[in-house]
């Protein structure tokens, strides 16, 4: 078959004020084809008002010019066989521009990429004074746990990215960091279920990408503002921020700065039925509260210098610095099953101190070598994350006596550098190749020492000294191209080269100071996607995607400290783990509609050597660690919807129905060979959903209502019950909407707790847990700034807005 070859055309113009004749930079000017809502191509005019559209395909569009505080332009195009130079196109004020605006009222809280799913944040009022931890909660597909844990369509197996890059963010330091992020400071989440073979293959249910605030409007603007908040049982907690941006032809340059002083009281109840061959023996009864703070100061800041038109530098960079502490205590009761005899009544107190200092800094260059898309991008980024405290841990017995009273010292440190070059070559038809390679070098360390306070002596059990170093080195190559205007596809393929060793310290009574050596032998592992684009007439889409993605296990995963916080459940890290690898399959369908849009999407997914929570009865004490199972698969079906209701109302609502099936297992304790637990296959269908209603109940008065709930699914060794939570959010603006203020309800019913039963040889347990109990905040915010152009009230009512442009088309 011959592909009939398309010739591709450039559109460009210049934008001037129609009264002063000046030229107007950081337009929006965006190319949206006949019949279709979407915009194909957009731009912004430069210092000089020039604006250029390159590798337009030909046919009837829609150019659409707008600039906050001038009258949008609408200018008819009939594309054919020559470029169109639009000449200069004037822009006309309109003083009645911005209260238009607010008649509209807010904006869309999603929106559908050819790749992802984008979700904006400044419309999530119920967030509004919180972190990026409770802006996650309410996105579609992800789901936060009471201990921080993000998972994305019911797999904790997800990357979670900052700007596009992974920020020295790990399973030990993310809820942390997520907790302490303002949302404020956050622009949009990016949701990628199926990145293709360009990305990190990190992840095998995809990628969140928190993408944080970096407007780009002429001049300075910024805002600053300050809060309230506290949750039940909690002491009152307060937040300041500020943000300040300032742009020019030449530099834009940025710097966020947040502090947040948080109390919570969590806990949670824990009934395990202790099994022998024929009975129950005994149960254990445990309560457990917990009085968490934290403060600290979360500080962001860059500038992008433009060398000229096709060089830019850009330094960037944030960082986190603050004290926590936490103190728990737990009561446990143990009894006889037949008699209800007290056979143990004792307590432990738990406290815990430290600091938690994160930083990460990026060097970038971009090179742009024509209007066509062709760049080459190159990066630096090195990350620095630490963690050092004591825990001290104090039993007592039903008279107070004190039995125990060890404090453990424990630090843990990472360090991450990254390179990378990335090209991309555009060419003149609808062709384009990619093509880049990724460095990346990553060191932690994880010392843990402890004494015992009543005898002066060193605690040899509890010392620990884990030292890992990794090093990944990818390449890959992607094209991608267009036939016949509607089929698109895409192929790629990513090769890692992974090499690895560790080695972990460890006291024995008898033999001293023991050293174990782990050299991992080096891989090469290759990653390849595939996608297929269609377009439908009336605003359909089509979309089939394949991926190969992997979770390798690090830091807690891997690591042999034991975790004694809870004398009757032991867990520790498995140095034995081996990468889990996933293969996806996802099939989308997408529809637009004037005001609403439908995104459909079925999904399959293949995991081998699935890593997770196995727990073990040992000498009547419970130890938890990490293995690979045998096999996992799931599918299901998603409809992520929005929709605008009677002109005041934009919903967001999602639904994800899934199948999960865990293939059967036997594997023993790593420290006792002679204990083995027996996971029989589980399968189970579940589902949740989400709604998000954003309410204008005036111009400047709006409101936010947001449901979740999810059904029992699956876990190892058990399931976890259904939960549903109800968030609320109301804003109020003054000044032109400069100053708001926003009251928000987190958890209104007190409802967002995690319950599970798990059974395995010689146990039968259920536990309820909880962070924290709702949540109520109150913010007030303050814009300001020079970005919107100055009104210019003559001869307004003279002026005309029809398609007024000079100019031919040479």
């Amino acid at each position: 078959m011959v592909i009939p070859a398309f010739a591709f055309y450039t559109i460009k113009g210049k934008i001037i004020d129609a009264s002063t004749q000046k030229p107007l930079d950081f337009v929006n000017v965006a190319l949206i084809k006949h019949n279709s809502q979407a915009p194909s191509a957009g731009v912004t005019s430069d210092e000089k008002g020039n604006f250029t559209l390159p590798q337009v395909s030909s046919g009837k569009y829609m150019l659409r010019v707008s600039f906050v505080g001038y009258n949008t332009l609408e200018i008819p195009l009939n594309v054919t066989d020559r470029e169109l130079n639009m000449g200069m196109i004037k822009m006309f004020e309109d003083s009645k521009a911005l209260k238009e605006v607010e008649v509209v009222g807010q904006g869309t809280q999603m929106k559908f990429e050819i790749d992802k799913k984008v979700f904006s944040v400044d419309q999530n009022i119920a967030s509004a004074g919180g972190s990026a931890t409770e802006v996650l909660q309410n996105i579609p597909s992800v789901d936060v746990d009471n201990e921080g844990n993000v998972s994305l369509r019911n797999n904790s197996s997800v990357e979670v990215w900052i700007n596009g890059k992974p920020s020295g963010l790990t399973a030990e330091n993310r809820a942390q960091i997520l907790q302490q992020m303002p949302a404020e400071s956050i622009q949009s989440i990016e949701i990628m279920t199926n990145p293709s073979a360009k990305f990190d293959p990190e992840g095998t249910a995809g990628i969140i990408n928190i993408v944080l605030k970096k407007d780009r409007k002429a001049g300075y603007y910024g805002s600053v503002s300050a809060g309230g908040m506290c949750t039940d049982g909690g002491k009152p907690g307060a937040m300041l921020g500020a943000n300040i941006n300032y742009n020019s032809s030449k530099v834009d340059a940025y710097l966020n700065l947040g502090y947040r002083a948080m109390s919570f009281r969590g806990g949670s109840k824990t009934d395990r039925y202790n099994l022998s061959d024929v009975d129950t023996t005994t149960v254990l009864n445990q309560k457990n509260v917990t009085n968490r703070a934290f403060q600290g100061l979360f500080m962001r800041a860059g500038v992008d210098y433009h060398l000229n038109d096709k060089n830019t530098l850009s330094l960037s960079g944030f960082g986190m610095f603050g004290t926590g502490n936490s103190s728990s205590t737990i009561d446990y009761l143990l009894t006889d099953y037949g008699t209800n005899a007290i056979l143990k009544d004792y307590s432990r107190t738990v406290t815990e101190s430290g600091t938690r200092p994160s930083m990460n800094v990026s060097l970038d260059y971009k090179h742009d070598f024509d209007d066509k898309g062709s760049n080459l991008m190159l990066s630096a980024s090195y990350s620095h994350h630490k963690r050092g405290g004591d825990d001290n841990y104090v039993q007592e017995d039903e008279y107070g006596n004190k039995i125990l009273d060890i404090t453990q010292t424990v630090y843990g440190e990472n360090n991450t550098m990254q390179f990378k070059a990335d090209y991309t070559k555009k060419f003149v038809s609808a062709g384009k190749i990619e093509t880049g390679w990724q460095s990346t070098l990553q060191h932690r360390l994880s010392p843990a020492s402890a004494m015992n306070n009543l005898t002066n002596t060193e605690v040899e059990s509890y010392y620990n000294d884990f030292d890992y170093h990794e090093q990944i080195h990818a390449g890959y190559l992607t094209y991608g191209n267009t036939f016949f205007e509607k089929l698109s596809f895409q192929g790629g393929l990513r090769a890692e080269y992974v090499a690895r060793n560790s080695t972990n310290a460890f006291k024995d009574a008898s033999l001293g100071l023991v050293d174990s050596v782990l050299n991992y032998s080096p891989y090469i592992k290759l990653f390849p996607s595939a996608y297929l684009s269609y377009a439908l007439p009336n605003n359909n889409e089509l979309q089939l995607n394949f991926t190969r993605r992997v979770n390798r296990p690090r830091g807690r995963y891997i690591n042999p400290f034991k975790d004694y916080s809870d004398s009757t459940n032991i867990s520790y890290g498995n140095p034995d783990l081996d990468p889990e690898y996933a293969t996806a399959v996802e099939f989308n369908y997408l529809k637009s509609w004037d005001n609403h849009s439908l995104s459909a999407s079925t999904y399959y997914r293949f995991t081998d050597q699935v890593i997770q929570n196995v727990s073990f009865i040992r000498n009547g004490t419970m130890e938890s660690t990490y293995m690979n199972l045998a096999k996992t698969t799931s599918s299901g079906v998603e409809l992520v919807a929005k929709d605008r209701l009677f002109k005041i109302v934009n919903l967001t609502s999602s639904l994800n129905l899934f199948y999960n099936k865990l293939d059967s297992s036997v594997y023993s304790n790593p420290y006792d060979a002679t204990i083995t637990t027996v996971i029989p296959e589980q399968e189970n269908f579940s589902w949740d959903a989400k709604v998000m209603a954003n309410i204008v109940l005036s111009k400047t008065t709006f409101g936010q209502i947001t449901g979740q709930y999810s059904a029992p699914r699956l876990i190892a060794q058990g399931r976890e019950t259904p939960s549903y939570s109800i968030d609320l959010g109301l804003r109020q603006t003054f000044l032109n909407r400069n100053l708001s203020l926003n009251l928000m309800v987190r958890d209104l019913l007190n409802t967002r707790k995690r319950n599970t039963i798990t059974w395995g040889d010689g146990f039968y347990q259920t536990n309820e847990s909880y962070f924290h109990g709702r949540m109520i905040g109150l913010t007030v915010s303050y814009n300001f700034g020079n970005m919107k152009p100055k009104m210019d009230k003559k001869k307004q009512d003279n002026q005309q807005q029809d398609m007024n442009f000079d100019g031919s088309m040479d």
